[in-house]
């Protein structure tokens, strides 16, 4: 009896040392401050030079930015803990790596995080983020030059008599907006066509129904659009990374494109070029016709109770 309790002793001492062993291990990974940040994919930059971007403005945080920029959780969050950036061809991708761990966090727009946090209980909001701001324009080929300026005076007209403010609020902002009924462009005999590619991986700006179909804030606005020009507009399904390539073998006349992301400097002294523009050789893009001036970081829903200290941080 003596010696089956010795063993145990020395059982239980193996069991507390892996046990300190595995909190040490976790402290070290704590004191790394290395958070892996996700963010979708631009085709007019790398992950390079987004990386850059981000280094550049935590180096810039103490030189004349707003008190309220300074502020915020994730810029609070910059001058203690590093960002490795990764970019993903896909929302889907991001997603799931996101709730798989195999990254940290998620940067998306702050409209996408609301509709990924309203649909998705497993993730929540970490920050938001007041560092950039993004806008969608239409892309198209360089020579498209006429079809561009058609798409310019129909946005021009809708915001000024509020019909992009009306369709935003019906498909991005209503309580309904996650199960959107889908829009059908207006039919014209004899008229032109325009393809349009929509890769739905900005919901519920630029998305797909249930049924594979795209549906949301895009289609509504594309609907008009081709009613203003008396033009058909013509829905293609492609990824967002595949979205160069659909326009330049002319499988599709229009793109969606993240217009731009740049950093928001307050101080005339220190003002730099944005981050990037993203628009590669060749192309030429519309008129912004959405924008954020926040983005969303998510992070999977924190574990409670005895299993929560080991979710990497």
């Amino acid at each position: 009896m003596e010696r089956v309790f010795v063993l145990g002793a020395l059982g239980m001492k193996r069991v507390a040392l892996s046990f300190l062993l595995l909190l040490a291990l976790a402290g070290a990974s704590c004191a790394e401050n290395l958070i892996h940040m996700g963010v979708l994919g631009f085709l007019g930059t790398t992950e390079a030079k987004f990386q850059a971007g981000l280094d550049f403005f935590r180096d810039s945080i103490p030189q004349g930015y707003s008190e309220r920029v300074q502020n915020s959780g994730f810029v609070r969050s910059l001058r203690t803990d590093g960002r490795e950036i990764h970019f993903f061809g896909s929302l889907m991708r991001l997603v799931m790596s996101l709730r798989s761990g195999k990254i940290d966090e998620a940067m998306v727009p702050e409209d996408v995080g609301r509709y990924l946090v309203g649909i998705n209980s497993e993730l929540e909001v970490k920050y938001m983020s007041e560092v950039f701001k993004s806008r969608i324009s239409f892309a198209f080929r360089k020579e498209d030059t006429a079809l561009k300026a058609e798409f310019d005076r129909a946005i021009e007209s809708m915001d000024e008599d509020g019909t992009i403010e009306e369709l935003a609020a019906k498909f991005i902002h209503s309580a309904g907006y996650r199960n959107p009924a889908p829009v059908r462009p207006q039919i014209f005999p004899d008229a032109d066509t325009v393809t349009v590619a929509v890769t739905g991986d900005m919901p519920p700006i630029d998305m797909f129904a249930g049924d594979g179909k795209p549906a949301g804030f895009n289609t509504a606005m594309l609907a008009e659009i081709g009613r203003r020009i008396g033009k058909n507009i013509r829905l293609i399904n492609v990824e967002a990374g595949a979205r160069n390539s659909a326009l330049f073998s002319g499988r599709a006349d229009v793109v969606f494109w993240y217009r731009t992301v740049e950093i928001s400097i307050n101080d005339s002294r220190h003002k730099s070029e944005p981050v990037f523009i993203d628009a590669p050789d060749g192309v030429i893009l519309s008129e912004p016709y959405y924008s954020w001036d926040r983005e969303m970081i998510l992070q999977v829903a924190e574990a409670t109770g005895f299993w929560g200290m080991f979710r990497r941080k």
